[in-house]
């Protein structure tokens, strides 16, 4: 649920989360609401989040069970959010978005959505971010696995969508059907961008379940939400200028200019789907990629620190 006020201490986290780039609202799962859901019953959602018993049906919601809950499991800080999908009539998919669920009895008919005309279900956002980055525990059942899915749009947006294609601009998607046992896992994916123009909103949906298909018992768990910029917009904690740019000379290295390697000791590169196709040390401003085999085309690299990460898209000829 939105908190019209924000409070000091919000924006303190919020400054030192994200450095002046446009990030999302309540991304570390710490602020939680307390929200009357009918007949004197309460239940706590993270503010500007929300799940289906605050769903446009209230009867549904009323019945629906709690698949979103306060977790003191925590990447870091106090708190994370836990997912887990419910057996009730059917399986009920653990599911959050920043957006608004619309339930239906029938799975395929349910959607969740931005709602523009009411600013506690909608996040306003113009950015063109890179990737986004998180941390997540997973403990599936069966062949299930977690998603994670941002859509940046104009005007009215939902997910699944066939009716309102033509709004969208961006879309980021990560799978994931590992399960993670009691540590905590990264994972980053790449936006793929359908349009030039600037978005009006972002719409984030975070499920424990595999879309339609979710099996009972499932339960993730999600910290540390981060978008991520190309440069010059790159993600620091820090205060400390940065200038510097990866290049791929061949297949076989890539090569840093002006960064300091001791802030990022390891690396990684991903495909424009999100795989993971490489991973390793960084020891000097030459990387040695030659054993990952990469063909010719555009990939994600990611120079990971302890409290930094810098992704750049390189180009393999």
């Amino acid at each position: 649920m939105k908190k019209i006020l924000v409070t000091f201490l919000a924006i303190l986290l919020l400054t030192g989360f994200s450095s002046a780039q446009s990030q999302l609202e309540n991304p570390g799962f710490e602020a939680w609401d307390d929200v009357l859901i009918g007949g004197g019953d309460t239940i706590r959602e993270p503010v500007d989040w929300s799940s289906l018993k605050t769903s446009d049906d209230s009867q549904m919601s009323s019945f629906a069970p709690v698949v979103c809950k306060r977790s003191r499991d925590a990447h870091s800080g106090n708190y994370s959010i836990q997912l887990n999908n419910v057996m009730s009539f059917f399986v009920v998919n653990g599911a959050a978005t920043n957006g608004r669920v619309h339930p239906n009895i029938t799975t395929s008919l349910a959607y969740m959505y931005t709602d523009t005309e009411h600013s506690e279900w909608n996040t306003p956002f113009t950015a063109k971010p890179d990737s986004i980055v998180g941390w997540y525990k997973y403990a599936p059942q069966g062949d299930d696995s977690l998603q994670v899915k941002v859509a940046l749009h104009r005007g009215f947006g939902k997910q699944p969508d066939a009716d309102y294609t033509d709004n969208w601009i961006g879309m980021a998607l990560y799978k994931s059907p590992v399960n993670t046992g009691s540590q905590w896992h990264r994972f980053s994916t790449p936006f793929v961008y359908f349009d030039d123009d600037a978005p009006e909103y972002i719409l984030v949906i975070l499920n424990s379940g595999n879309g339609f298909q979710p099996v009972a018992g499932s339960t993730a768990y999600f910290d540390d939400l981060e978008l991520i910029y190309n440069s010059p917009q790159n993600s620091f904690n820090d205060q400390e200028v940065f200038s510097g740019y990866i290049y791929a000379p061949d297949n076989r290295y890539l090569l840093i200019e002006g960064m300091k390697q001791h802030i990022f000791p390891a690396a990684e590169i991903r495909d424009l789907t999100g795989k993971l196709v490489w991973t390793g040390k960084v020891h000097t401003n030459r990387i040695d990629i030659s054993s990952a085999g990469l063909k010719k085309g555009i990939y994600l690299v990611t120079l990971i620190g302890k409290s930094d990460v810098y992704t750049q898209k390189i180009m393999l000829h």
